[in-house]
């Protein structure tokens, strides 16, 4: 069965990646756009989100905090450009747990919440284990789901969405967003080659309705989104479309593919209703 679909996790961070996405079955899509790091591009991977996203009713874009940089300062320009090119719709923010040490409850990230407060945008952490084709500290504890619920409960205005479920902490990664309204999750990114995870698909799929099953009311949290980047090999949107089907009953697809994202990004939302 076929739904209209919002892509709630992508690098499609220049137009060779879009191009490559657009031959996708998700190609229809409407996608937001997770900004590297600046380090993170390469000459074979340029990214170039701001400009993609500028005026492409199709994207929405989340731009990236470096946590080792001066966080006021880089969301004074993020302020500023989204002033001088609306047309990007930006929808919420990235940060990068695990490639870089830290908590998502550092007193230090505090001003990204109020930041996202002040303009009515979500937070979207990547939680668990990191690709080995980026650069990383690997600080998966720091990552924790746990400490991003702490923020949750400090900001209920805010949304936060920790990608990727925790990987490989699932179940505990549920148990923590557990009734909190103000948190999502996915598993975007978990069919990477190379991983245990990718190895041991089914095994992996039955981890995630495990994790998923522990509460009646958390499919209301899981958003769908496919971590699309095939320089870094991650382009089998196919598999989750498959592990959908596997979890999740068909009357709860059309929350999963559109009305949950609608949920945790009321900037999309808004921006769609404008579209009409």
């Amino acid at each position: 069965m076929k739904f209209p679909r919002i892509d709630c996790h992508t690098h499609i961070v220049n137009r060779d990646i879009y191009g490559q996405y657009l031959t996708t079955d998700a190609g229809e899509n409407y996608a937001l756009v997770m900004e590297f790091l600046p380090y993170m591009a390469t000459d074979a991977m340029p990214d170039h989100s701001w400009e993609l996203c500028d005026g492409n009713e199709k994207l929405f874009l989340c731009p990236s905090i470096d946590i080792h940089r001066d966080i006021p300062a880089q969301l004074a320009v993020i302020e500023e450009k989204m002033r001088l090119r609306p047309g990007c719709r930006v929808v919420g923010l990235k940060i990068f747990l695990s490639y870089q040490t830290g908590r998502a409850d550092d007193a230090q990230m505090m001003p990204i919440y109020d930041f996202a407060k002040k303009h009515g945008l979500s937070v979207t952490y990547h939680t668990g284990l990191p690709s080995y084709h980026l650069p990383y500290e690997n600080d998966v504890e720091g990552s924790s789901v746990a400490y991003v619920a702490n923020v949750a409960r400090m900001y209920p205005e805010v949304n936060f969405i920790v990608a990727h479920m925790g990987d490989p902490y699932y179940d505990e990664s549920i148990q923590a967003m557990h009734g909190l309204a103000n948190m999502f999750t996915d598993f975007c990114g978990a069919f990477e080659p190379g991983t245990d995870v990718a190895a041991d698909e089914e095994g992996t799929i039955e981890k995630f309705a495990h994790a998923i099953d522990q509460y009646p009311d958390t499919w209301k949290q899981v958003l769908y989104g496919t971590d699309f980047c095939p320089p870094i090999l991650l382009f089998e949107i196919h598999k989750y479309d498959y592990t959908i089907g596997k979890i999740f009953r068909e009357e709860q697809f059309r929350d999963i593919y559109w009305n949950n994202a609608l949920q945790a990004f009321p900037k999309v939302a808004e921006y769609l209703k404008k579209k009409g």
